[in-house]
């Protein structure tokens, strides 16, 4: 998913091994840190909270007390949900292979609408109508329009994607550090 909107931007493969390099590289140095500060100076039972629920941390949890636990600890319901999403996405999957990739559900959307916040959907639905609408409002390939939204799309939601991590981010620091009460 990145080698496609570098490549819009100009880079080269090699440009970009370097700056998943330096991205490891600043995750290591000040993520880390950052996350044991915010998240783990009260322990880890902290770390799922009503604040902070971490849809992933929840997910991955739960993954690896399934694998540690056994199928068998779940909840009944929870088996049956898992048997009907696993029948759901082979049945997807099977209509898009039969419709050479004209089926309009994606077993994929579906899935990770099952386990991300209803916000974070509306959001992908909603960014994905915008620039759906300006494919089809801007179809001539050599307005401007279209070179920017069209053509661009990829690069675009990227920098949203990676605007909203950071000021989510920045939020957390803010509600920690300078607006904590003091102790």
């Amino acid at each position: 998913m990145d080698i496609k909107p570098g490549y819009m931007l100009g880079a080269k493969p090699r440009q970009q091994a370097a700056g998943h390099v330096l991205g490891i590289l600043a995750g290591a140095l000040a993520s880390v840190p950052v996350f044991y500060l915010v998240f783990l100076r009260n322990g880890p039972e902290q770390l799922i909270t009503d604040q902070y629920p971490m849809p992933a941390a929840t997910i991955w949890k739960a993954v690896a007390e399934l694998l540690t636990e056994g199928i068998s600890k779940l909840a009944v319901s929870a088996q049956w949900a898992a048997l009907v999403g696993a029948i759901l996405g082979i049945a997807l999957e099977a209509a898009r292979v039969a419709t050479k990739g004209r089926f309009w559900l994606s077993g994929v959307g579906i899935g990770l609408s099952a386990v991300i916040p209803f916000n974070t959907c509306l959001a992908m639905f909603l960014g994905s109508l915008v620039f759906w609408l300006a494919q089809r409002r801007w179809k001539d390939p050599e307005t401007t329009v279209h070179k920017i939204f069209v053509q661009n799309l990829e690069p675009i939601c990227a920098g949203v994607i990676a605007g909203g991590a950071l000021m989510g981010i920045a939020v957390i620091l803010v509600e920690n550090f300078l607006l904590a009460p003091a102790p």
